[in-house]
């Protein structure tokens, strides 16, 4: 082996001179390297954009959420019950029943639909709200703070609620009620809103957050489900067993199966590109079969001496084997680094912008993935390269039929 790969280094790397088909072998490994580097660099990108959506989610959708399979609520008592066993189940963090109910608010002479989040005071942490970061205007003031999203409050164009909170007028719809000529088809409540939210741009622009006692009278004991906080990792584990508990009038949902269409559309978009620089790769494979070929062709008074020394045309096979697993292995080895250290650069200062925004483009690199589509580059080009060796070189041929042909 260790002849093997002398004898194919000195095919590829030779000090004596600069030929034609050196520079083929070195475009075959630039061209390797190059799609390489892209593949590691893209599927970082896509595994930065994939985390900064389930960020950006799961600080408010919580892990997992059940709610009515048929209709849009459920009777509290059974809601109570059923919390009480999800909260012995091992890994669940937290739980809060909620109410989701499309309502209207007025500031003054201000309107707006909203969508209104009625939970327990426990939400409160589970959405980690007291973090400066999520909320942005105002102070959380205890179990019955209120809270609005940041869009919605400028839409009402409500004031600072830095040093006082401000009123506005909720509209909760009447349900299951005869509504006679004159009368109000809404329940009226004034609420007083202690802050501003920001977590995306659905939670801002549409919810108003509210104590679960603030409304509970209007539904006649009526929710519209449970909200479950687990630790990411084990989500789906809970999930199951959630499921065995509930009744199958409910669906149990994970935050990615709730926000499904996001995370198949950047899924399905990693599989185009990664299918595509597979095809990139792929054609910088035939500069593989080039280089091995003009090699070949080039060293054919070699070739002559090596049967001379008794190697067999098998063995002659092997060495233009190893010498395109031997471009293959710099191609993509270098390609693997290189790519490495552009994303570990942006990661550490930061090389490119998201378009219209401050921060900079997310990037994470998977170990797993890198490793699993090196081995897959390596084994496209060790295929490659036994097909080109096998067309060449002719194990039942004899080697003076063969040149004396030539």
């Amino acid at each position: 082996m260790k002849t093997f790969f002398y004898l194919a280094k000195r095919l590829l790397i030779s000090g004596k001179r600069f030929t034609a088909v050196s520079v083929i072998s070195w475009i075959a490994i630039l061209g390797m390297m190059v799609s390489s580097a892209a593949m590691v660099i893209l599927l970082s990108a896509f595994n930065g954009i994939e985390k900064m959506i389930e960020d950006l989610y799961s600080s408010f959708d919580q892990e997992i959420m059940i709610t009515p399979i048929h209709g849009r609520k459920m009777m509290s008592n059974d809601a109570s019950k059923i919390q009480q066993q999800i909260k012995k189940i091992s890994g669940v963090k937290n739980t809060s029943i909620f109410i989701q109910e499309r309502v209207i608010v007025r500031n003054k002479k201000k309107w707006s639909n909203a969508e209104l989040w009625a939970v327990d005071s426990v939400f409160f942490d589970m959405a980690n709200m007291r973090n400066k970061k999520h909320l942005i205007n105002g102070h959380f003031k205890g179990a019955n703070s209120m809270f609005i999203g940041v869009g919605l409050a400028n839409r009402l164009m409500m004031l600072s609620m830095e040093l006082t909170s401000q009123p506005i007028v909720l509209y909760y719809p009447k349900q299951d009620k005869k509504i006679k000529f004159g009368q109000t088809p809404f329940y009226q409540q004034v609420l007083s809103i202690d802050g501003a939210l920001e977590y995306n741009k659905e939670v801002n622009d549409n919810v108003l957050l509210v104590p679960l006692n603030s409304v509970e009278k209007y539904l006649q004991n009526r929710v519209s489900g449970i909200l479950v906080s687990t630790n990411p990792e084990n989500k789906d584990e809970i999930k199951r067993a959630i499921e065995l508990i509930c009744p199958k009038t409910l669906g149990v949902k994970t935050n990615l199966e709730k926000n499904e269409l996001i995370f198949k559309t950047s899924r399905s978009e990693k599989l185009i590109v990664i299918v595509i620089l597979l095809f990139v790769f792929i054609l910088s494979l035939f500069n593989l079969a080039a280089a091995i070929t003009m090699t070949y062709i080039e060293k054919k008074n070699g070739v002559v001496a090596l049967f001379t020394l008794g190697m067999s045309a098998f063995d002659i096979r092997t060495l233009y084997f190893f010498l395109g697993c031997l471009i293959v292995l710099i191609g993509v080895g270098a390609g693997i680094v290189l790519g490495i250290a552009i994303v570990s650069v942006h990661e550490s200062i930061g090389l490119l912008r998201l378009p219209g925004a401050v921060t900079f483009f997310p990037s994470r690199i998977s170990i797993a993935q890198v490793f699993f589509f090196s081995f897959l580059l390596f084994i496209l080009g060790t295929a490659v390269s036994w097909a080109t060796s096998t067309f060449l070189v002719k194990p039942k041929r004899k080697a003076s039929v063969n040149f004396r042909a030539e």
